[in-house]
């Protein structure tokens, strides 16, 4: 059936991101909340004569933006947006305890990162703020206001805390090896991809649907992106912005193609 000339538009893309170099596919994204383009350019007029009205346009500084919005997060996009690559593996992660005394001593859930080693140790006060703060101790018993440590069990100068009173302990321990690590550095940045949106548009004359393709040859991922992390509302967003560029080899920065995906050959 031949492809519209109207059309209208209600549906989210599915964006697919490419390597420019080696032309694979790195990600496809397939839970999208939004998706636009945004075209931009600039007019520089001549003005002259009575009145000094605008007698002739210049056009240029065309331009054209890309707004995503994913209702997840996709580490291999966050790899790509941040220009780190997603580290696996084992790495230290910062805990906070609060424990009863049970015999001078009390025991921690986890073993400490670095053996024999907490951050801070205190007293709590009954509103469960820090209180009195414990030094770790330089001889085998510890004196007033020290403590020792041994694995995960840590231990007071006899009778200095009540039994069931509670202590604050912050430490840090290790993660197993299947933890993912994303890494925000000062020397890297967001690339630039070849990106392919799918979406359905529908004729106004027939009301029959058709695929759309947006091709964009060099779309440039922007640096600045959040995350919010809040106890109420809708779930947290990903907003991916991209500026196009012009690719290497076309002037084309994008093109957009309807047709019938059962005519495809």
């Amino acid at each position: 059936m031949s492809t519209p000339n109207q059309w209208a538009i209600r549906d989210v893309a599915t964006a697919t991101f490419y390597e420019i170099k080696t032309g694979k596919a790195r990600v496809q994204l397939t839970n999208l909340k939004s998706s636009g383009i945004e075209n931009s350019g600039t007019v520089a007029y001549a003005r002259g004569g009575s009145g000094n009205p605008k007698v002739v346009g210049f056009s240029g500084d065309r331009g054209a933006k890309i707004a995503l919005q994913d209702c997840i997060f996709t580490n291999e996009v966050l790899a790509m947006m941040t220009g780190n690559e997603i580290k696996k593996g084992t790495v230290p992660v910062h805990q906070r305890e609060v424990l009863k005394v049970a015999g001078d001593k009390i025991t921690l859930t986890h073993t400490p990162a670095i053996a024999d080693t907490l951050i801070s140790v205190y007293k709590a006060e009954p509103d469960g703020t820090h209180g009195l703060e414990f030094t770790k101790a330089a001889a085998a018993s510890p004196q007033a206001s020290e403590y020792k440590v041994s694995a995960k069990v840590v231990t007071f100068k006899a009778g200095e805390l009540t039994e069931g009173s509670e202590v604050i302990v912050y430490y840090q321990t290790k993660t197993d090896a299947n933890s993912k690590t994303i890494t925000v550095s000062t020397d890297k940045f967001a690339g630039t991809y070849k990106l392919v949106l799918d979406v359905l548009v529908r004729d106004v004359f027939t009301k029959e649907d058709f695929a759309a393709q947006i091709v964009a040859g060099a779309a440039k991922l922007e640096d600045g992106w959040k995350i919010e992390a809040k106890p109420d509302g809708d779930p947290s967003v990903f907003d991916i912005p991209i500026e196009l560029l012009k690719p290497a080899n076309s002037k084309e920065m994008y093109t957009m193609t309807i047709y019938d995906e059962s005519a495809l050959t």
